[in-house]
């Protein structure tokens, strides 16, 4: 047996990962609206600020949170969503803070190099991260045939029947074996 008992087992549900996402997503909503109202109209430049890094934290959540399920697709769809929608607030907050005289445009650039290297830093974390996963995937095919093949039975193996392994027993005679005696052979 492979796996636990089906007693044992979790009870598969259909709704459990859109409820959860639908969830998370409610949550961030509010974490986001409470992190911008937090922040005086003179101070949203850092409410946008915040706003996009604890995106990418809860990116990063979701990526984790991947692990925890059977079937990631919801966690992955969320960590992809918060990954897209933190670097673009945080790409257009410090991109645009020069625009609205809020930082210099030195100040930006810099903020932006540094983006960019996260980014990239990222992105090449993702890359290496799915090429492993494809790996693996490719590594369960042959175990997934080999699982659904039927066990070979010990008697039937090639190597039992191959001519280098000696014989225990002497090949059986060709005529039957004379009778036994009636009467056991007396001692002198």
């Amino acid at each position: 047996m492979t796996g636990p008992p089906t007693a044992m087992q979790p009870v598969r549900t259909r709704w459990s990962g859109p409820l959860l996402t639908a969830l998370f997503l409610i949550l961030a909503v509010v974490i986001f609206a409470l992190l911008y109202l937090v922040f005086t109209q003179n101070q949203h430049y850092v409410g946008l600020l915040a706003i996009g890094v604890v995106s990418l934290f809860f990116a990063l959540g979701s990526y984790l949170a991947e692990s925890l399920s059977r079937d990631p697709s919801y966690q992955r769809s969320l960590a992809w969503g918060f990954f897209g929608m933190g670097f673009a607030v945080l790409f257009f907050t410090v991109g645009l803070g020069p625009y609205y005289n809020i930082i210099s445009t030195i100040l930006a650039l810099e903020g932006l190099i540094v983006l960019i290297v996260v980014m990239i830093v990222t992105v090449a974390l993702i890359a290496w991260r799915v090429r492993a996963v494809r790996a693996t995937e490719n590594l369960q095919v042959p175990r997934t045939q080999w699982r659904s093949e039927a066990a070979p039975s010990a008697f039937s193996y090639a190597a039992a029947n191959s001519p280098s392994v000696p014989t225990t027993a002497p090949p059986p005679a060709t005529s039957p074996p004379a009778n036994p005696p009636s009467t056991p052979p007396r001692s002198p």
